[in-house]
């Protein structure tokens, strides 16, 4: 599809590497198929990251169309004391700016301040913002997971449900907290607006590459097979 179809209109994307697309050629970028004009994303980020820099850029420009793929919420970010941010992910946390690892901060983050349903929970709720901010400005929008791995059903939602604070010293109030929990995360999912996802509700485009293209290569610093963008890009283009 011609990229010069798009370029009348003013179209951001965000998300992690599957978004910012380092490694690819500029012309086999998914984002340059589409005809992107901006893009916030940075590879490892979290959605913390994603959704301030979205907000950041939403309150300098209203973009025609604003596409966003979301991240692992085991990802963080945390400001430094210079005023730079860092990425923080469980393999590796770096400065933004200048790419200088911090690995005492990486082990103090997951041992002292991740929670799985703090973050899952946040995840939601800026999906949500986002959505109805977007409804209000007359912004299209369109969602896609990326490196996202939480699954929407009972089970995995319970489990993340088990992981929020609450009184554990009787196994009947744990329990009590655990289903006020799961019903907390089951409301803000059937708030999203399932017509705003790429192709269908909590669709992964990772998890498309893989099932169809060969990534045995993958890794890093190596860039996905330049046809599997192409087709991605091809979807996401059918519902600009």
């Amino acid at each position: 599809m011609s990229v010069n179809r798009f370029m009348e209109k003013i179209i951001c994307v965000n998300g992690d590497s599957f978004t910012q697309e380092f490694y690819q050629k500029p012309e086999d970028r998914w984002t340059t198929h589409i005809g992107a004009t901006h893009n916030l994303a940075m590879g490892g980020s979290g959605n913390d990251r994603i959704f301030n820099t979205t907000i950041e850029y939403l309150n300098q420009q209203t973009p025609n169309t604003l596409i966003i793929g979301w991240s692992d919420p085991g990802r963080g970010t945390l400001s430094y004391n210079d005023g730079s941010r860092l990425i923080i992910s469980p393999i590796r946390c770096f400065n933004e700016e200048n790419g200088q690892d911090h690995k005492d901060i990486l082990e103090f983050y997951y041992k002292k301040i991740h929670n799985d349903y703090v973050a899952f929970s946040r995840t939601l709720n800026q999906m949500l913002f986002i959505q109805d901010y977007c409804r209000m400005k007359g912004i299209k929008l369109l969602y896609f997971r990326s490196v996202m791995h939480n699954g929407i059903d009972d089970q995995s939602l319970t489990k993340v449900a088990k992981t929020a604070y609450m009184s554990r010293a009787d196994a009947d109030i744990e329990k009590m907290g655990v289903k006020f929990n799961l019903e907390k995360l089951k409301s803000s999912i059937n708030r999203l607006d399932r017509s705003i996802w790429i192709k269908e509700f909590w669709f992964s485009m990772r998890d498309y590459i893989w099932s169809n293209f060969d990534t045995s290569g993958y890794g890093g610093e190596t860039p996905l097979p330049a046809e599997a963008v192409k087709a991605w890009a091809q979807i996401v283009a059918r519902h600009l």
